[in-house]
């Protein structure tokens, strides 16, 4: 059951953000690199947010957007008169309306998120409506919205195509990477098509490039993530009484019985406690008690199974158990994308493992479909699209079925259980060398998820 400290937790939502950040970059230095390895890109052209630009310079909002997007506290923020949410200012927007919201350090990330936004599903334009800006920069790491401006931030990580470009791309680490050391198991997850990996793993230090075809689900996938939040802050049904004296975080506040998590969690809760309480450690940095330093993945995963949440950052707040069961089924629907997901023992030495030791002590395919999430799910869609035939259809019918993994194999072996690799049938991702095959391990481990 939902105890009085998740009240508090919402509460503490509401004004802080979401995304699994408060908005600030991560504190630290750029490590150092020698500049005579040939094969690791060199940092170059680093820009902090404060060197921020408006990317489209003729925008009616030019003069202030970057003021009004990089405000340290909720009271510091603009009023909606002088920088409304899109939808406010022009109810039927365009993609060139959102780009005037653009802030970047660099030309290239706008010009990346351009050709991003002009091939965008037709489902996720109307979405930007709920944000008043958008920043990408080189040092924004985690990605993320925030109730303070209305507005997301993201991670150029996700953009970068070239060497130059990957160059301008900070390589401290999230903040959170060391929550949860000491819990005794690991989240796994892979994004599938077919059966195949949908995502490939790329490193920031190495002298790999990669495609604009490479970043097309996981920036959307992104995208819906974030654009999720803001749409649970700012439904449809809340834009017309937003007033417009008051800063994104008072007017939004004002409105709150609007805001779609707290009605989920009343209309179709999560229950499970021990997720609740893990999930502060794992995401939020919360100490660990003993009894859960012993917790195996059997144990957690049994409290999964019985539960509604698409995957276990869902139980960081409720605002991410909304957003991530609105990105699955976006994911789904534009992309028959399934998500696996499972929980596997932690190996001996967390920085050189195989996947032999990952052993599964619980795990799913196609978890969306699993009949505890599929409600839920479709809750959270209708709510933001409202009820449609089409949403209908596809949860009627295109869900396919929530496979059970096999408890006591390791995580590679049930993921690719169906997939024969030889010389004439791999992948379709170039996974053909031991470097690549670990970077794609170590990029679904869950050590933080957005």
């Amino acid at each position: 059951m939902i105890t009085t400290w998740m009240w508090v937790l919402f509460l503490i939502a509401t004004l802080t953000g979401c995304g699994g950040s408060s908005g600030e970059p991560p504190a630290g230095t750029q490590p150092l690199i020698p500049d005579d390895d040939s094969d690791v890109v060199v940092r170059s052209d680093i820009r902090d947010v404060d060197k921020l630009f408006v990317y489209r310079s003729d925008s009616p909002y030019a003069p202030v957007l970057k003021e009004c997007a990089l405000i340290d506290e909720i009271n510091d923020g603009c009023t909606l008169e002088v920088l409304p949410f899109i939808t406010q200012a022009s109810p039927v927007f365009t993609k060139e309306d959102i780009l005037d919201r653009l802030l970047v350090t660099h030309d290239w990330m706008g010009e990346r998120f351009e050709a991003l936004l002009n091939e965008a599903p037709e489902y996720m334009i109307p979405l930007f409506g709920s944000l008043t800006s958008i920043v990408i920069g080189s040092t924004v790491r985690p990605s993320n919205y925030w109730i303070g401006t209305g507005g997301i931030q993201l991670d150029p990580a996700n953009l970068w195509l070239s060497i130059e470009e990957k160059a301008n791309v900070s390589i401290v680490d999230d903040f959170r990477s060391d929550f949860g050391k000491e819990l005794q198991f690991w989240d796994m997850a892979s994004l599938r098509i077919d059966g195949r990996p949908a995502i490939q793993f790329f490193s920031l230090s190495s002298r790999q490039e990669r495609t604009f075809k490479d970043i097309l689900i996981p920036v959307y996938r992104l995208l819906y993530h974030e654009l999720a939040h803001a749409m649970d802050y700012l439904p449809v049904a809340s834009i017309a009484s937003l007033d417009s004296s008051l800063v994104p975080a008072e007017a939004l506040s004002a409105n709150s019985h609007y805001f779609l998590s707290p009605q989920l969690y009343l209309d179709l809760p999560l229950y499970s406690q021990v997720l609740y309480d893990l999930a502060q450690v794992s995401f939020q940095g919360g100490k660990v008690t003993d009894v859960q330093k012993n917790l195996t993945p059997l144990l957690v995963g049994s409290e999964m199974a019985i539960d509604g949440a698409l995957e276990y950052y869902g139980y960081n707040t409720w605002r991410e158990d909304l957003a991530t069961l609105f990105t699955a089924v976006m994911m789904k629907k534009d992309f028959e994308v399934d998500y696996f997901l499972a929980f596997v023992d932690k190996p001996k030495d967390e920085s050189e493992y195989s996947c032999s030791e990952l052993t599964v002590g619980w795990g799913v395919k196609n978890r969306l479909a699993d009949p505890l999430v599929a409600p839920r799910a479709k809750w959270v869609v209708d709510s933001i699209y409202g009820s449609s035939a089409q949403f209908d259809d596809f949860f009627a019918n295109q869900l396919g079925e929530a496979v059970a993994m096999t408890e006591g194999l390791d995580w590679c072996a049930n993921r690719d259980v169906d997939l024969q690799f030889t010389t004439t049938h791999k992948s379709n991702l170039s996974l053909d060398n031991a470097v690549d095959r670990q970077l794609q391990l170590n990029g679904e481990r869950q050590i933080h998820t957005h």
